[in-house]
């Protein structure tokens, strides 16, 4: 249908038309328009990520608090080396040590360099994990006031009773009760004023310092990299209780949904913000009280906690499949569960809390741990290996043999342990395992992703967790139960499916098969393409020669930009000062006492230095073709 404009429509006094023309030009009826066209445009506000910025005297600031740091744990370091008394034991002490009078940054900092078994030695680690992340509460007018710039409405507006006395205080939030005007008591999570920037200022600090120690050679150039994006993202995450209240709404819909006996708090939406989250208050027993009861075997407390159906060893089982579930279905896993994160209520039932750090998988991860399960279960140690050098992805040119030679023996040890009735409990742990796992990765410089550090430590807190609440539990007979529980629902999966088929294939099957068949015109396009174009591979080796090259273009540049600003200055100096700069007795006079040579000398061999560096380490571009 052709719509005539009002540019078209030309008026009928102005073109004489004949008496057959006037019956057919005339005016027609048509609908009211009852809004504009220009109301069909609508600005869609994007989604904003928690950032924040600092200055550069606040980063100047910090950067005293860094150094200090590292002179006190390097000073220490050197006076233990001359008195003879030096030791792994001492140095992991000191810089924990170090870190507690630093602030969050330095606490979070801590809490993820403890699981980092691939960049540091164990004894790091272990003194580290001991770090608490807690510190004294700001004051409760702050956060009031916090509370109220948030909601837009006064305190006794939303809440019948607020307790000024935080329930917690950590170096990021301080937690406190309160009962809402509806009779509901709740938990008021409120984040530090001030933390962002100064966080922002650490993380810039720490930047400069990774470039300083980058450029001098002291850190082998792009290691330190990804741990300090990850990092950043880490904390930049957890500061943000918008996204941390969506995650625990989510957890605990689908754990509703499923009926497994977990849960987590209630989510208060219309009173959450980024700096404010209101959640469900949660009243039962701490694991880390369960835990502490077992390892003293406080019987009083054990079956007064008995009464309400809490049972550690019941609950261990229980929590081996929670940790199944979590990794291998769902859409994301708590990434910190410690035990101070865990609530237990009546019957058994877990309570998570405080979801600021979670985890989650691609497929083929997924895919690959089941595969490393089934194998362990099974015994199989040469295909163990085989899953965990997947987990590893894509391999720079290492001494493979080596690797395989040393995973080997890591999971004999476990295998054989486990299946052994005289070993002991922590020898049975799969933390040990993974913790050997990651020495050999720091030992042959293959740094894990992200993912896989945030699958460790959550591994490492649940198989803290299981093994104190329950040293004799059949881990094995565990994940065998899960695996019956896991096969049943797929069962139920299979048959559903199977009846809604009874009748012929549904209306996706013909979808599905309309997109396999596309899938498999393509791939037999591919496959011509690669029969007849050539097959061009170029040498590893191509990388760390660019570097080379582009390093002494990068020397090239700055001499040439030095020789540069001197024409200039001696150019201003002709003109403006009417004084020829006199080169030849600069140059003589400034290496008169030898300070010339001595940097040109620190020059080459940070250079030589960085070029040996980069040889060593493994090259992990990899072919066009592969």
């Amino acid at each position: 249908m052709t719509v005539a404009t009002e540019t078209e429509m030309v008026p009928a006094a102005v073109v004489p038309m004949t008496t057959e023309e006037s019956n057919v030009i005339r005016p027609m009826p048509r609908r009211r328009v009852s809004h504009s066209i220009h109301s069909v445009s609508v600005a869609i506000p994007r989604a904003r990520r928690v950032r924040f910025k600092a200055g550069v005297m606040l980063t100047a600031g910090r950067l005293f608090v860094w150094v200090g740091g590292f002179i006190r744990f390097y000073f220490g370091n050197f006076l233990d080396a001359l008195l003879g008394r030096a030791s792994v034991e001492r140095r992991a002490l000191r810089l924990r040590r170090a870190f507690e009078g630093g602030g969050a940054t330095f606490a979070k900092l801590a809490q993820q360099m403890s699981m980092r078994a691939d960049m540091l030695p164990y004894a790091y680690c272990v003194e580290l994990g001991r770090m608490l992340d807690q510190a004294p509460a700001f004051p409760t007018e702050q956060a009031i006031a916090i509370i109220e710039r948030n909601l837009g409405q006064p305190l006794g507006d939303v809440f019948e009773i607020f307790d000024p006395e935080p329930i917690g205080s950590a170096s990021l939030a301080c937690v406190y009760q309160a009962r809402l005007k509806t009779g509901t008591r709740v938990a008021v999570k409120v984040r530090r004023p001030g933390i962002g920037p100064l966080i922002a200022a650490d993380l810039r600090a720490l930047d400069w310092l990774l470039i300083a120690g980058e450029t001098l050679t002291i850190i082998p150039p792009g290691i330190a990299r990804n741990f300090r994006d990850e990092f950043q993202t880490i904390l930049f995450n957890e500061m943000n209780f918008r996204t941390e209240a969506r995650y625990t709404d989510l957890f605990r819909r689908r754990a509703a949904k499923r009926k497994k006996d977990v849960t987590a708090p209630r989510v208060f939406f219309q009173y959450c913000s980024e700096e404010v989250l209101v959640s469900e208050f949660v009243s039962g027993v701490w694991m880390w009280e369960l835990m502490a009861a077992v390892d003293r075997n406080d019987q009083e407390f054990l079956s007064q906690v008995a009464r309400i159906g809490i049972e550690p060893k019941a609950l261990a089982r229980k929590i081996v499949v929670i940790m199944q579930r979590e990794i291998q279905e769902e859409l994301f896993f708590h990434g910190d569960p410690h035990p101070a994160n865990l609530v237990i209520l009546p019957n058994n039932k877990i309570c998570f809390i405080d979801f600021g750090a979670i985890g989650r998988f691609s497929t083929q991860v997924r895919k690959v741990l089941r595969e490393f399960q089934h194998h362990a279960l099974k015994g199989d140690i040469g295909r163990m290996v085989n899953s965990s050098l997947s987990l590893l992805g894509s391999l720079p040119p290492l001494d493979v043999e080596r690797i395989r030679h040393e995973l080997e023996k890591i999971y004999a040890d476990w295998i054989y342990a486990v299946n052994s009735t005289d070993a002991e409990w922590w020898e049975k742990s799969s933390a040990q395992a993974w913790l050997r796992y990651l020495e050999v990765a720091r030992e042959f410089r293959i740094p894990a992703s992200g993912e896989m550090i945030q699958f460790f430590r959550t591994s490492f807190s649940y198989d803290a967790i299981i093994t104190r609440l329950d040293k004799k539990l059949d881990v094995s007979g565990a994940l065998q139960a899960y695996a019956r529980q896991a096969a049943r629902e797929a069962r139920q999966r299979v048959l559903s499916s199977v009846r809604q088929r009874r009748w012929g294939p549904t209306d996706m099957d013909y979808l599905r098969l309309e997109e396999f068949g596309d899938m498999v015109t393509q791939g037999v396009f591919q496959l011509q393409r690669s029969i007849e174009n050539p097959i061009i591979h170029f040498k590893n080796i191509v990388g760390k020669i660019a570097y080379i090259v582009s390093l002494f273009f990068k020397l090239g540049f700055l001499i040439a930009a030095l020789f540069g600003l001197g024409l200039i200055a001696d150019a201003i100096s002709k003109r403006w000062f009417g004084y020829e700069i006199d080169w030849a007795s600069a140059l003589q006079r400034a290496t008169a006492f030898g300070w010339f040579q001595l940097a040109v000398i620190a020059v080459i061999l940070i250079v030589i230095r960085r070029i040996v560096i980069r040889l060593n380490l493994p090259d992990t571009r990899l072919d066009p073709e592969r």
